[in-house]
């Protein structure tokens, strides 16, 4: 539990963009619950390592605010979730995903990279984040269906999704005896997720409207999470660039969640 002895609220500051000027925690996350269930959509093992880290270690910190205002000794970590890509040629359908030591096919930006769930494998940098314990990694096909019903089976309420990460055009399903098919979700599970969630965030985007600005000691523990990649992800990013001085910035354009589940429409049955 580093980040709870590490950090404090101080040591987060947000912006809006759109005017701009900062802004209230709240303003970034309305109606914040201790019991929220964050979601990471990563379709490459490091996407969110790099685009979220700031958002998740500042959402960590109002968790622990909130165990820290209870008074008392705590042990808890927050329900935050990294949903992992997996090489859409490894996935194998009868994959027992609780089989933590066996390795599958992780979609990387050094390509796939048979790992394992564990902190030795796709693990050691999202630990560092406090998405922990194991159990809160999950891996699903690197396709938008197929990690959009992750987020559906976790319950997720708090998204984070890649600005780029869009399906295809609506596909008509091969049948209508009442299954889906091309991986789309069930019709209910829009009506569900149009209820269940709290807020989107697209991160790598070209076009933010919010943006954390981070001191020192998260800055510190972000470089400790990238340092945790494996080997070969951490040679395919900048090695020469010095790691970031405090402030370091990250961004993110909020999306109602009704534009959200407009964006990924093909992602459901008809």
């Amino acid at each position: 539990m580093h980040t709870s002895q590490a950090l404090r609220s101080s040591h987060f500051e947000y912006r809006r963009l759109d005017p701009g000027g900062r802004v209230a925690f709240s303003a970034f996350c309305a109606d914040y619950h201790d019991q929220d269930r964050v979601g990471v959509v990563s379709p490459r093992l490091e996407d969110g390592v790099l685009h979220t880290a700031y958002a998740l270690l500042a959402l960590t910190t109002a968790f622990y605010d909130v165990q820290r205002a209870a008074g008392g000794d705590f042990f808890i970590y927050p329900q935050h979730f990294a949903i992992i890509g997996q090489d859409p040629s490894a996935v194998s359908p009868t994959r027992d995903e609780t089989d933590r030591a066996e390795k599958i096919g992780i979609a990387t930006g050094a390509g796939r990279l048979d790992l394992t769930l564990d902190e030795a494998g796709i693990g050691g940098s999202w630990a560092w984040l406090d998405v922990w314990p194991g159990g809160n990694w999950h891996t699903a096909s690197q396709t938008p269906a197929a990690m959009l019903k992750k987020v559906f089976d976790l319950h997720i309420n708090r998204l984070f999704w890649p600005q780029d990460f869009t399906p295809p055009h609506k596909q008509e399903p091969e049948s209508t005896n009442g299954k889906t098919s091309n991986g789309q979700l069930p019709d209910y599970a829009l009506r569900i997720l149009k209820s269940r969630l709290k807020s989107v965030f697209y991160y790598n985007t070209s076009s933010p409207t919010i943006e954390i600005c981070a001191d020192q000691p998260a800055v510190e523990i972000v470089q400790f999470s990238i340092d945790k990649l494996p080997a070969p992800v951490r040679q395919t990013l900048d090695q020469d660039a010095d790691p970031p001085n405090s402030p370091a910035l990250e961004s993110y354009r909020q999306v109602s969640v009704n534009d959200f589940l407009e964006d990924v429409e093909a992602c459901f049955a008809a």
